[in-house]
């Protein structure tokens, strides 16, 4: 299968964002980035799926579990340790250690159920999202969007009837996989009709007009952002109605892809993009590693720069602490790769 490269700049400035936004919990860039951040990496999953690289769903199933489940599971239980390790020795009042660790199997949303390490709960909820469009796709292109949207509209009826709570007891966060199968439905069909190689086509033939929608669609997600409140799928929390989420949503997926393909095409030789191309390549590893580093990161820098203000809520000691756990999480990542995925 050929490998775009503007799907891995993509990858590395969405992850490089969720970083960012774990790290920094104020200000315009977090309601900015909490607008859009994980619905564009169901949007890139469904450009990338093709459904003819499939016997059947069981093929299908024993693939992305392979690809999702296995590394999900590691770095849940190693983290798991750590987690239970530094709050028994600093002895923290914890409810239940074991709780924690079982919500690996369960999957019930983010912070409040996995504790060790939050960012976890997106892989389940895309093999949920993958596996129910495998299922849809049997139908006509035209059938699998309107089942796509038409979940969808029960997500938002359940919400609307029965609240938050409901909906985060659901496994395998399918609460946010009713959310998210829109955007990787979209995204498929733009796959099947344009296909990715004639979309670089046409962002590079027309570039002076793509990079003017780019900037135009960036605009209107920063009045969307700072004009409504932040959701956050992870949690089932939606703060502003849910036409405005899926809007801006849509748009920040649309604006990150047209300047990813700018950037892969005209810029791909700067250091810059070949750092997000690789972290893009790692993206799974930076989400599952980031929570935890960024954490401990926290702690240093809070000691040792005697930080005398929150440092989750200033720009300067989140972009020292955000550095940091960039440059911890890299040799990590090289080994893994190097060691243990041989």
């Amino acid at each position: 299968m050929n490998r775009y490269e503007f799907i891995d700049v993509a990858k590395g400035i969405g992850i490089l964002m969720v970083v960012w936004a774990h790290i920094l919990l104020v200000g315009v860039s977090h309601s900015v980035i909490y607008a859009f951040h994980m619905p564009l990496f169901f949007f890139i999953s469904g450009l990338l799926f093709n459904k003819e690289k499939y016997f059947s769903l069981v093929h299908f199933i024993k693939q992305r579990t392979k690809r999702l489940f296995v590394p999900y599971l590691w770095y849940s239980i190693v983290t798991w340790c750590i987690w239970a390790c530094f709050r028994y020795f600093r002895n923290d009042d914890v409810d239940s250690y074991l709780m924690p660790l079982l919500q690996t199997f369960i999957a019930q949303g983010s912070g409040a159920y996995i504790v060790h390490n939050s960012a976890l709960w997106f892989i389940p909820c895309l093999f949920a999202v993958e596996v129910l469009y495998f299922l849809f796709s049997k139908f006509n292109e035209w059938i699998t969007l309107m089942l796509s949207f038409a979940v969808a509209i029960v997500g938002c009826i359940l919400i609307n009837v029965y609240g938050d709570s409901y909906l985060f007891l659901l496994p395998w966060n399918l609460d946010a996989a009713f959310f998210a199968l829109p955007f990787y439905s979209v995204a498929n069909a733009i796959r099947r009709h344009v296909t990715l190689q004639r979309l670089i086509v046409m962002v590079t033939e027309y570039k002076i007009y793509s990079l003017f929608l780019t900037l135009g669609l960036c605009t209107l997600l920063l009045s969307l952002s700072v004009n409504y409140s932040e959701c956050s799928m992870g949690s089932s929390s939606y703060e502003c109605p849910l036409w405005i989420f899926f809007l801006r949503a849509f748009i920040g997926c649309f604006a990150v892809i047209l300047f990813s393909i700018l950037v892969s095409v005209f810029l791909s030789k700067i250091r810059l993009c070949k750092m997000l191309k690789w972290f893009g390549r790692n993206s799974l590893d930076v989400m599952c590693l980031h929570i935890p580093i960024k954490g401990f990161v926290i702690i240093l820098v809070t000691y040792f720069l005697r930080a005398s203000i929150d440092v989750q809520e200033s720009v300067l000691y989140s972009g020292i602490s955000f550095i940091i756990t960039t440059f911890v999480m890299a040799p990590i990542i090289w080994g893994v790769n190097k060691y243990l995925r041989r």
